[in-house]
C-alpha cells in the first residue's frame, strides 16, 4: 500500500465569538489559495488515490474537498473520527488494514497526529521530530497492509516545493 499523509491548509485561529468549538475553524482565504494551487499540483503529478479519508474537523475536511474535486475523486471521500478526535495510531493502522494492500490512500489529518503515525510506521515511535507544516505532503510506502514499523519515507514536501515541482 501506498499511504499519502497530508496536514489540513492554513486554518484561521480560534476565536470563540466566531466558533462554537475549535474543530469548526474554517481554512483562510491563504489556506485555500494554497490548497488549490496543491491539489492542482498533485493532479499533474498523475496522484490518483483510491479513496480519501479525513478528519470530520471543518478545516481537515475542506482541505480533502478543495483535493478530491481537483482530482477528480469527490465520491471517494470519507470522513473518519479516527483522524480527528478519535485519533490513535492504533486506530488508524486498523483503519488502513480495511483498504486493499495494493492501494493508495490519501489521509487528511491534523498535527501532532500526523508526525506520531509517521514515527510508528517507520519504527522510530518517540525519536523522530518532523516538521510537518500546512499542506505538507508525506508518502509511505508499505509492502501488503500497513503494519507499525515497516512503512518506507518515499517524499515528503512542504506546499511550495511540491508546487514548484509541477
Amino acid at each position: 500500500m501506498k499511504l499519502i499523509l497530508m496536514r489540513h491548509a492554513e486554518a484561521e485561529e480560534f476565536d470563540p465569538l466566531q466558533h462554537a468549538e475549535d474543530s469548526q475553524r474554517p481554512l483562510t482565504k491563504a489556506g485555500i489559495k494554497v490548497q488549490c494551487k496543491l491539489a492542482g499540483a498533485l493532479r499533474c503529478m498523475g496522484l490518483k488515490p483510491a479513496r480519501i479519508l479525513t478528519s470530520p474537523r471543518l478545516r481537515a475536511r475542506h482541505t480533502a474537498e478543495i483535493t478530491a474535486a481537483a482530482l477528480g475523486l469527490e465520491q471517494e471521500l470519507r470522513e473518519s473520527p479516527v483522524l480527528g478526535d478519535g485519533y490513535s495510531s492504533v486506530a488508524l493502522f486498523k483503519l488502513l488494514a480495511e483498504c486493499d494492500e495494493d492501494e493508495t490512500v490519501l489521509c487528511v489529518g491534523h498535527e501532532p497526529d500526523l508526525s506520531e503515525f509517521f514515527g510508528a510506521a517507520v519504527g522510530c515511535v518517540g525519536s523522530i521530530n518532523i516538521k510537518f507544516v500546512k499542506s505538507g505532503v508525506l508518502g509511505i510506502k508499505f509492502d501488503g497492509k500497513p503494519k507499525p514499523g515497516m512503512g518506507k519515507l518515499i517524499y515528503f514536501y512542504r506546499p511550495q516545493e511540491l508546487i514548484a515541482l509541477s
